[in-house]
């Protein structure tokens, strides 16, 4: 998933850039023609890819490096998993999104705890999320603590609540890497079907248009299903015209407690590829005239999860990646991010994986599903 959007001028500091340190040579790359997935999983890479221009080896070269290095570069900490929005594809339980999740969410200051440790870890590109992200009412002190650290901060959001104009001004002033928000549709009322909330359309739509106008970097998620598969090429079309970076994808995350989504939902790898192939994905769809590539495009040990990238739960758990739902561990007590990166089980086992050299034609969240089945 590639996110061409500027990393603020001074962004980039020597506290957080653990891979300063590139090797002279490129490092030769392999590819993969039938992978039709933007790059990576995490919409900080795409900062470092326009950072990077012209040339992607750079982007290439970092990621290797961090990726061999096991430094926790890009990480993923979901603030909540409450969410006021019912979509049918949502992979978090419907229980979790009404507050009953599994254990406490957590504090102010222990959320600080975790964003000092994985400073001092080399952590660089940082995704807070949710559920909706804006339920927290600490979101906030916890932004700014994020910006005190250095790290280059995406926001992912439903743009439906809590998006007022007086934070879209923070979030200008912040030096916000980029607020991502999901259309599903031009038409309010197959986005507010997906959404399962009534009136979600109009609000995002004003949100968008609030957040261009304040200055906030926008970039758009346009996830494929059935229900909305013949209208992505005008999502597409409306991103371009408004100069607004696109993610398109339509691979759909299981749910975790194990339930089937919706029937009738999902597409199949055929459906997907046409979907693809129709909207021009490798041929520009990213409007910023970012080249589009892949994960595998970095050789064969995948896409990063568990060696540079990362995820943590609301309540404080270390997981490889949000596809690859298995504990490392709480960050709590003794067991500190570092030692948990560097000695759960769970990352040893994902690692093993990733260094057999097999990925090319798998995503490794899917080769994953198939060893537990």
């Amino acid at each position: 998933m590639i996110y061409p959007y500027l990393i603020p001028e001074g962004e980039i500091s020597q506290e957080n850039f653990a891979a300063s340190s590139l090797p002279a040579e490129p490092i030769p790359r392999k590819r993969n023609s039938t992978c039709i997935k933007f790059l990576g999983q995490s919409p900080e890479i795409g900062a470092l890819a326009r950072w990077a221009r012209p040339t992607m080896s750079v982007l290439d070269q970092v990621l290797r490096k961090t990726q061999e290095a096991r430094i926790p570069f890009c990480m993923h900490l979901d603030l909540t998993y409450r969410c006021h929005q019912r979509c049918l594809h949502c992979y978090i339980p419907e229980a979790w999104r009404q507050g009953e999740g599994p254990g406490p969410e957590l504090t102010t200051d222990q959320v600080k705890g975790v964003l000092d440790q994985l400073a001092a870890a080399g952590t660089f590109f940082l995704t807070l999320s949710g559920g909706e992200v804006f339920l927290r009412p600490d979101l906030t002190a916890i932004l700014e603590h994020a910006r005190k650290q250095n790290f280059a901060i995406s926001l992912m959001t439903s743009g439906t609540r809590g998006v007022s104009r007086d934070i879209l001004r923070f979030l200008a002033e912040l030096g916000l890497n980029g607020l991502l928000m999901t259309l599903f549709s031009l038409d309010p009322t197959v986005h507010d079907h997906l959404t399962g909330t009534p009136g979600s359309w109009a609000r995002l739509r004003a949100t968008i248009r609030e957040a261009k106008a304040a200055g906030v970097p926008v970039v758009l998620n346009c996830i494929a299903m059935r229900p909305n598969a013949g209208q992505v090429k005008a999502v597409r079309d409306f991103a371009g015209g408004e100069g607004i970076p696109l993610r398109l994808d339509a691979n759909l995350t299981p749910r975790w407690d194990g339930a089937p989504h919706t029937p009738g939902l999902a597409m199949v790898p055929e459906e997907q590829k046409s979907l693809y192939q129709e909207v021009g994905l490798g041929q520009d769809l990213v409007h910023s005239q970012e080249r589009a590539t892949t994960a595998w495009d970095l050789g064969p040990r995948g896409c990063g999860a568990g060696e540079s990238m990362g995820y943590f739960t609301p309540s404080g758990e270390l997981w490889p990646c949000i596809e690859i739902p298995w504990s490392c561990g709480p960050i709590n007590g003794e067991a500190g991010f570092t030692f948990l990166w560097e000695n759960a089980a769970a990352l040893r086992k994902v690692r093993e994986i990733q260094e057999k050299g097999d990925l090319l034609d798998n995503r490794l969240c899917d080769m994953i599903r198939s060893l537990e089945n």
